[in-house]
């Protein structure tokens, strides 16, 4: 009996996340274009449409996007291989806005966000998709 009750109260409580989209990183690989200024342009398939604007679920690798870590990103890879540093592409990264800033965070830390996707098609200095009002879901 203790068994059922446990497994009511963890189905209950994991409803929320079902409900939510899970974004694998092979979705987010748009192609992109390289503008004559050297700066890249994304360009979003139509496949992508019902996910913008949605809150979603990104697992990922925290990666710091300013010197004094003020600013966070999500990357697919660890920093050592992050777009930023290695050889991966600007498509496997995307920019933190979080809800409420947490005290601590660790680069290279795998974490799981939620947040609301935007795709980014207008400001070439940054990156292709924003994830708004981030919380960590897992």
């Amino acid at each position: 009996m203790k068994n059922i009750v446990l497994a009511i109260l963890f189905s209950i409580n994991a409803l929320p996340a079902v409900a939510q989209k899970v974004v694998p990183w092979e979705l987010l690989a748009v192609p992109y274009s390289t503008t004559p200024d050297g700066l890249y342009s994304p360009e979003f398939p139509s496949y992508l449409d019902p996910f913008e604007l949605q809150e979603v679920v990104l697992q990922g690798y925290l990666v710091p996007v300013d010197v004094e870590g003020s600013q966070y990103a999500l990357s697919r890879y660890a920093f050592s291989s992050c777009f930023f540093c290695g050889n991966a592409e600007p498509n496997t990264v995307v920019e933190l806005v979080f809800k409420d800033r947490p005290d601590a965070l660790i680069t290279d830390q795998f974490v799981v966000v939620k947040g609301l996707l935007v795709f980014n098609k207008k400001d070439p200095y940054r990156l292709f998709f924003i994830l708004k009002n981030v919380e960590f879901a897992g």
